[in-house]
């Protein structure tokens, strides 16, 4: 048995594990919204991931599959923001969130991933960023190209340890009106229509201490302008950096651009923090905070009355024995949705737990 779950006896131990983790989340009422309440929210993720070397000797390649249920109030309904403070505020949904095959050519010089990925799995995510709760720390809002999972096909190729370029090409089909947030699986080879297309290159050095990523992303599909009008598609930049000061404390700064007819959000900064073992006696505990700042678009036909929104998070993650995590996350959104809302402090907790 492994993970509780019975394998074919010709598969090797440790080719095959199983995961499931459970998080639920909980934004306290905001101050300073007159309106706003509390709001809770859950999500239940299963894993399931073989070494298809180890299993049956098929030399570079592994599969993994993962399905998720997630329900819950978005906490960005009470306070407006339009950055998203909390990465558990997603739609409502039973899917299969990510399914794919994966295969090393060359030693590791040219990796290929076939089938339904997460895109900030594999591009424009700061590394040193991923135990901040807001939504705009793990992948800049200005890509608009960003969707749920959806089928793909993402090429990477490492002539060097330093320097590696990737590929994504995207089915978007969200953007035409079909629904990600379910069992089912859009057809691509009978209906591909919009496409979410990442280009990034990457490089590392100083050790591999400092990670930088710059990309250019397109979203080919109709969109709609601000003044009506409508055009086939649209493209932005973003640049990644993270640097890592010591095994316990990392930096990271990123940047976005998007066009200011079709994207609400046309300029983005965020920069931050992670501090693991902050307090000697605890060593796995992590603190961290972040900025994260963008600017609206300012077209003339655009609803936004502020220029820019800014939210200020600052959090401590703490593990309770072997399963479970629990963080606390604060967050003060300054002119959150520019239109006029007033600036809100957030309280939030969420607990999760590891199998």
């Amino acid at each position: 048995l492994i993970g509780g779950c019975a394998v074919p006896e010709d598969v090797k131990t440790g080719a095959v594990t199983f995961g499931l983790s459970y998080a639920a989340g909980h934004s306290f009422e905001p101050l300073g919204p007159e309106d706003g309440g509390s709001t809770s929210k859950q999500r239940l993720t299963l894993n399931f991931e073989a070494d298809l070397e180890r299993a049956w000797g098929w030399q570079g390649a592994s599969l993994f599959v993962q399905y998720q249920n997630h329900s819950g109030v978005p906490g960005a309904r009470e306070v407006g923001d339009i950055q998203v403070y909390d990465g558990l505020d997603d739609p409502e949904y039973d899917r299969i969130h990510m399914a794919w095959l994966q295969q090393h050519f060359f030693g590791d010089t040219l990796r290929v991933k076939l089938g339904k990925v997460e895109p900030k799995s594999e591009f424009f995510a700061p590394t040193n960023a991923t135990h901040h709760l807001g939504f705009s720390t793990e992948r800049s809002p200005t890509i608009i190209a960003q969707g749920p999972p959806s089928l793909s096909a993402n090429f990477f190729y490492h002539p060097s340890d330093q320097f590696s370029i990737g590929l994504g090409i995207y089915d978007a089909a969200w953007n035409n009106g079909f629904d990600e947030n379910s069992l089912n699986f859009h057809n691509v080879f009978s209906d591909l229509g919009d496409l979410a297309i990442f280009l990034e290159a990457r490089y590392s050095f100083k050790s591999g201490r400092t990670r930088l990523k710059v990309g250019g992303w397109r979203l080919d599909g109709a969109l709609n302008r601000f003044d009506g009008t409508s055009t086939n598609g649209a493209e932005g930049l973003y640049l990644v950096l993270d640097h890592d000061l010591s095994d316990q404390v990392g930096l990271y700064a990123q940047l976005g651009f998007a066009d200011s007819s079709v994207s609400a959000l046309t300029q983005h900064f965020g920069a931050g923090l992670q501090w693991q073992g902050p307090l000697n006696i605890r060593p796995d505990d992590i603190f961290g905070f972040g900025v994260s700042r963008v600017s609206f678009s300012d077209d003339v036909n655009a609803p936004f009355t502020q220029e820019a929104e800014t939210a200020y998070e600052v959090f401590y993650k703490m593990p309770v024995g072997a399963q479970l995590v629990l963080q606390a996350n604060f967050q003060f959104i300054d002119n959150p949705g520019g239109t006029g809302r007033s600036d809100a402090l957030v309280p939030a907790i969420r607990g999760t737990i590891n199998f």
